[in-house]
């Protein structure tokens, strides 16, 4: 199957494309988080129909804001463009979006792909992904969205590369123990995400959203314990670390999702992340050290 993948340099979009290339089942033409950014419409619609591939895979969305970049009506805009393109020439749109479209409301969790996305702060990553969603169900009658878990890496803006920023500087950081999710690894949402790839060339007929997150649910403040726990095994953190955030106003929220449908219909299962992270915090390390 041919794959045209947008945000090869995103921290999902590496893992994914290693992958790619270590099974070489696939062949991917690829695009950087900058190099998705079509200026116009028309621009988009002729890259995609001169590439002719057969999947469009997009993590645009998310990465922007990992990287401390406000999403814009352009970027939403982008998806109606791509959608409107794969729809033109019978392409398939498989989009990652985040449990943050889910408003977190405690006793809602787990989330399935039946619960209505009910996040309607204007101001908060979760409205404009909703957007972005809605572009799509809109112009792409060809699609798989998948909703991910948050998703953490060495590189990039994620959550494990800001604290570890934050450790080494010795700062201490309160997280709250009253927020939950199920986080993955950028690596174990690359799998996923070449499983279903792979079923799709396949012939697999499965369309529509699917989540996934880790068989492992946490608190942020027990995610920032284990992260700082894992970066104590490979340098000295004689200050800084994690403590429970203080403030009472604070609001609760537990956004894990359920994974089965994912299983019923592509078979994947579901990885914990507790082994996968100490693997990532050395490469951060490594990187850095690599950087001196």
């Amino acid at each position: 199957m041919k794959i045209m993948l947008l945000g090869c340099d995103t921290p999902l979009g590496l893992a994914l494309t290693r992958i790619i290339e270590q099974q070489k089942r696939h062949d991917c033409v690829s695009l950087s988080l900058s190099e998705s950014r079509f200026k116009s419409e028309r621009l988009a619609k002729k890259w995609i129909k001169r590439v002719a591939g057969d999947c469009l895979v997009d993590l645009r969305l998310e990465a922007t804001l990992d990287n401390r970049e406000h999403l814009h009506e352009l970027d939403i805009a982008r998806t109606r463009w791509f959608g409107k393109a794969c729809k033109r020439n019978d392409i398939l749109y498989l989009c990652q979006s985040s449990a943050w479209v889910y408003s977190g409301h405690p006793g809602s969790a787990p989330y399935d792909e039946n619960d209505l996305a009910d996040n309607h702060d204007g101001a908060t990553l979760g409205m404009l992904l909703r957007e972005a969603e809605a572009a799509l169900f809109e112009m792409a009658p060809q699609f798989i969205l998948l909703r991910l878990a948050p998703v953490f890496s060495s590189g990039g803006g994620t959550m494990l590369s800001k604290l570890l920023h934050r450790f080494a500087r010795g700062e201490k950081t309160a997280m709250s123990d009253a927020q939950f999710f199920n986080p993955i690894s950028a690596d174990d949402a690359g799998r996923v995400m070449a499983g279903i790839l792979d079923q799709l060339a396949c012939g697999s007929l499965n369309r529509g959203v699917y989540h996934y997150g880790s068989n492992e649910r946490a608190s942020y403040f027990e995610f920032g314990e284990a992260i700082y726990a894992a970066a104590s095994q490979f340098v000295d953190l004689d200050s800084g670390g994690v403590v429970r955030s203080s403030d009472g106003s604070q609001p609760q929220g537990d956004w894990t999702l359920s994974s089965q449908r994912l299983f019923d219909h592509f078979g994947i299962h579901q990885a914990p992340w507790r082994p996968l992270l100490a693997p990532a915090v050395k490469a951060f390390f490594q990187h850095q050290l690599k950087r001196k």
